[in-house]
């Protein structure tokens, strides 16, 4: 785990970068409430978390691959940071920058009339990281190595 730590910081903050530059590219052009477009949230994030666990298996010197937990430990780290940075993001985005947009959340798309900028960020945070479970785990099992050899030539 000695690279694990530097790996998931750099990997979370590109993570939360992209999310942020993808969410201000939508709100420019108007598509910030169209739910399909989340699909790229989980590339990003896929994308992300492959880029971590590639990354600590290239600096293996011995192994080349790790064990099934170092790998979910390193893409769950990357999730968090990633997904909690830009938590933090909107946050401060809906609260400070376009409080019109959370007026827009709460008349349109709110469960419930009281929703806060910090609540609206929660949301996003638990659906981000509880989405960075599965996908962790997928990733991991994807990028994994075959670990029997298979003899294809006839005796």
């Amino acid at each position: 785990m000695r690279y694990g730590l530097s790996i998931s910081r750099k990997n979370g903050l590109f993570l939360a970068a992209f999310l942020t530059v993808f969410f201000l590219a939508m709100r420019a052009l108007g598509l910030a409430h169209e739910y399909y477009l989340r699909v790229f949230n989980a590339l990003i994030l896929i994308l992300l978390i492959g880029r971590g666990i590639l990354s600590y298996r290239s600096k293996l010197e011995d192994e080349h691959y790790g064990t099934f937990f170092d790998l979910y430990r390193i893409s769950l780290r990357t999730a968090f940071i990633g997904v909690a940075l830009f938590s933090v993001f909107l946050a401060i985005y809906l609260d400070q920058i376009d409080p019109a947009f959370m007026q827009e959340i709460q008349e349109v798309e709110s469960p419930v009339p009281f929703m806060s900028p910090v609540m609206a960020a929660g949301i996003v945070f638990i659906e981000g990281f509880g989405s960075s479970l599965i996908f962790s785990y997928l990733v991991i099992q994807f990028l994994k190595k075959p670990t029997v050899e298979f003899n294809t030539e006839k005796a």
